[in-house]
């Protein structure tokens, strides 16, 4: 049986990177690499400050402390996502989320991805998996101006959901819950005043404030 506050949820949003699949160790890869060609060989503690941050930003940031001048054109053309994450044949969903958001939809319950990654790559990261028809909505980086731990993105993604059943987000609000693993996710979805569920099942390590609840597997759920 699911918990009350899932049982009771009319709109579920996830979070991508880390919840709907693991791709956190492939980002560390991905970033170590790029760091590395423009001239700075980043420690596990520079990496893991880049959870729920997007790479383009937090890379050429943490070049600066460093002295190394890079744009965020110069970061990208050493660092393809598409590819080295989001198109791989062998990325796999969480355990258990295909079954929950089959659930989820056969009660009614509106699903949404919000995401600070580009919507092009959620598409086709989801096509892959065959769970894209789950979906009734897609928040990425390029819709939001300002990205998390500000409420704009959860916020964007609640106004979707609930357009879709003809509510207001302020209506919506109390029947919805967010599923993110990192640090700027939860506070994101806290701001937007949407309960808030911590998973930890990937590779969420960092301590987390404010987490309504948490979810060490989506399985467990059901």
């Amino acid at each position: 049986m699911m918990p009350a506050w899932l049982e009771q949820a009319r709109y579920a949003l996830f979070d991508f990177d880390g919840v709907i699949a693991d791709t956190e160790p492939l980002y560390i890869d991905l970033d170590r690499a790029a760091l590395a060609a423009l001239g700075y060989e980043a420690t596990d503690e520079d990496l893991e400050s880049f959870i729920g941050k997007a790479s383009e930003v937090a890379g050429p940031e943490l070049l600066a402390e460093h002295g190394i001048r890079a744009t965020t054109e110069d970061y990208l053309a050493v660092w393809d996502s598409d590819a080295g994450i989001y198109g791989r044949e062998d990325l796999e969903p969480s355990p258990g989320l295909r079954e929950l958001w089959e659930r989820l939809s056969e009660r009614g319950c509106r699903i949404a991805v919000v995401s600070t990654t580009r919507c092009v790559s959620l598409v086709r990261a989801l096509n892959h998996f065959g769970m894209l028809t789950y979906v009734d909505a897609i928040v990425g980086r390029e819709m939001v101006s300002r990205p998390k731990p500000d409420p704009e993105p959860y916020e964007r993604g609640l106004e979707l959901l609930a357009g879709l059943e003809g509510e207001g987000a302020d209506e919506a609000r109390a029947r919805a819950v967010a599923f993110d693993d990192s640090p700027s996710g939860i506070a994101s979805a806290e701001a937007a005043g949407i309960f808030a569920a911590r998973y930890t099942g990937a590779t969420a390590t960092l301590p987390v404030d404010g987490a309504d609840a948490t979810v060490a597997s989506f399985s467990t759920l059901l």
